[in-house]
This record gives C-alpha cells, sequence and structure tokens, in this order.
C-alpha cells in the first residue's frame, strides 16, 4: 500500500538512524539561497554524490537544508566530518533525516500519491551550476602571462578558470578548511583567485585536497603554486 507523501520538515528526529539524507539546522539565512546552496553543495559533496538539495526561504523552512546522497556510507562521512564547522559564522548542525528520501522511491519505480506537484523531488541544485556546463579557456594572451605558470613551492596558491558566479566568499569558505588559511584576492575580470596560507606545508596540503575538486558537475578547481 502507498505512503502518503511526508513533508521533508516532517521528517526528522533527534538521534535517528542512519540514512541517505542528512537535516542540517542553523544556517545563515541572512546569506543569499543560491550562495549558501553553492557552499553547502561543494563541501557535501567531497564526500559522494549528492543526489538532491531542498532549500527553501519559507518561515518554517528558513536556516535549513536536507542534502541527500546516493548511498548512507557518503551521508555518514559526511556528517562525521563536517558537523561542527563554520559556514557564513555559524557552526554546521547535522542530523540524519527520519524518514528515506522520496527520491530513492522514484529510483526503485515506486510512487507516491501526491496532493500536488512536490518540486523536492526534482534534483535541486544550485541553478547556476546547471547553467555552468563548460569553461571559456583563457585567451592566449592571459594564458601565457607570467604569473600563469607553475611556480615554486610557496604559500600562495593560485586558481585558474573560474567561474564567473564564484565569488571571494564561497572560494574563502572552501580554503579555509584547511589549516593556516589567511587570506584570498579574487580576480573576476580574469576568472583567477590567490589563495594565501601562513607556511609552504599547509599551502602544499591545501592545493593536494582541492586539486581538480568539483564546483560543479563540469567544472574542476584549477589549482597551483603562485609564481612569486
Amino acid at each position: 500500500m502507498n505512503q502518503p507523501y511526508l513533508h521533508p520538515a516532517n521528517q526528522i528526529i533527534q538521534d535517528s538512524a542512519p540514512k541517505e539524507t542528512l537535516y542540517i539546522t542553523g544556517l545563515n539565512d541572512k546569506i543569499k539561497l543560491e550562495d549558501l546552496k553553492f557552499v553547502l553543495y561543494i563541501l557535501f559533496s567531497q564526500f559522494g554524490e549528492v543526489l538532491q538539495m531542498v532549500m527553501k526561504k519559507t518561515q518554517k523552512l528558513r536556516g535549513q537544508a536536507f542534502i541527500v546522497f546516493q548511498n548512507i556510507t557518503y551521508a555518514t562521512n559526511a556528517k562525521a566530518a563536517l558537523s561542527g564547522m563554520i559556514v557564513y559564522d555559524k557552526p554546521l548542525i547535522i542530523e540524519f533525516a527520519y524518514k528515506k528520501s522520496v527520491i530513492f522511491d522514484r529510483i526503485e519505480g515506486k510512487f507516491y500519491y501526491k496532493q500536488k506537484q512536490h518540486k523536492e523531488l526534482q534534483p535541486n541544485l544550485p541553478n547556476e551550476l546547471m547553467k555552468e556546463k563548460k569553461q571559456k579557456k583563457f585567451d592566449e594572451k592571459i594564458q601565457n602571462s607570467s604569473h600563469l605558470n607553475q611556480g615554486e613551492i610557496n604559500n600562495v596558491l593560485l586558481i585558474e578558470s573560474l567561474p564567473p558566479f564564484v565569488t571571494e566568499i564561497m572560494l574563502s569558505e572552501l580554503f579555509r578548511q584547511y589549516p593556516g588559511y589567511s587570506l584570498i584576492k579574487l580576480i573576476p575580470a580574469r576568472g583567477l583567485a590567490f589563495v594565501e596560507y601562513q607556511n609552504d606545508d599547509q599551502a602544499t596540503v591545501a592545493l593536494k585536497g582541492l586539486s581538480n575538486f568539483k564546483i560543479t558537475p563540469e567544472c574542476q578547481l584549477k589549482v597551483k603554486y603562485a609564481k612569486k
């Protein structure tokens, strides 16, 4: 017998058993929704494929997010690693959802009675992520400029070919995960950013951790040592 559709806001209980779906609370609701979605996506997708994100600005759901992973292992690892992390000046409070996401019933060929068309059943990644299919190459003059050549090991990293929707705050939330993060400088007109760490070793750890990291399904971070 088919079960009734259960809204995500009613799917949570403290200390529920591990599920593919995580429930995040305490998010900074003063941040633009698309910016917050982007940061959460790049943080959580490090641990496995994210099938769905549900975030809304309604009074009942503001400051909350539901993130659905492909399997329980990905969700468990993400919860363990990211619980308490400061994002936009607030710690992530992460629990497992009480109910299994209805997206898996779609995958398994099951169907629920719907009182209305539920947008939550559709993948809901940030709009800019879906629109950004490919990144434009730098023109030949920029590609050949001296500061784009691979530098020797040092405490400053260079990120190239950034999509136009990426902001300095988004990048800082990603790179500040690594110890020693100092500051970041984004040059939007050239699709470049420089990230400074306190020493060479800390910069090297961040470079190894984030090189080729997918900030969208089609775009990977290109990270190297800046040439001084």
